[in-house]
């Protein structure tokens, strides 16, 4: 079973989600990275082709990699909203959502300069207003985990046990 991790930017799902994959000695994936890799960096394609191209890309990536697996997987932190990516994700696997708030989120990412959502200087009110719009595609999760105060080994190591519970249920139980 594959898990995807969600949340906004800055919550860690790349560096927990590659810990995590060690831990359950499964391939791990970043969406961006594959994007990136087979398109050039997601800033001049948000610059040359606008963000709803960025997203057609992002959902046939995120596609392709659910299809596959096991696997960990980490997304965007725009790649919830379209429902279809959802349905890929869930398809596969788990949803795990890496919650933060949103000053931790700024604090997280007020320095760098590879978010063209949040454009050159990330302001609070910004996150916060993205956070909201995307509340509800956030919410639609298997597992929620509050990050703000916890290392990317810990938000690691719940992950890889939940899974590990999930998986052995999952098996118990005939289809």
């Amino acid at each position: 079973m594959n898990v995807t991790l969600t949340g906004f930017m800055g919550a860690g799902k790349t560096t927990a989600g590659r810990r995590l994959a060690r831990l359950l000695r499964i391939p791990f994936y970043d969406s961006d990275t594959e994007i990136e890799r087979e398109h050039g960096p997601i800033a001049d394609i948000f610059e040359r082709l606008g963000e709803a191209a960025f997203r057609t890309i992002e959902a046939e990536t995120i596609t392709r990699l659910c299809a596959g697996g096991p696997l960990v997987l980490a997304v965007g932190g725009g790649a919830v909203l379209d429902a279809a990516n959802r349905r890929a994700m869930r398809g596969g696997g788990w949803i795990v959502n890496l919650a933060l708030k949103p000053e931790t989120a700024l604090s997280r990412v007020a320095h760098r300069s590879h978010r063209p959502v949040l454009g050159q200087a990330p302001a609070l009110e910004s996150i916060r207003s993205l956070m909201v719009e995307r509340a509800a595609a956030y919410a639609d999760n298997d597992l929620s985990i509050a990050v703000d105060a916890k290392s990317p080994s810990a938000i690691a190591h719940i992950i890889a046990r939940w899974y590990r519970r999930r998986a052995a249920s999952d098996k118990a139980v005939p289809r």
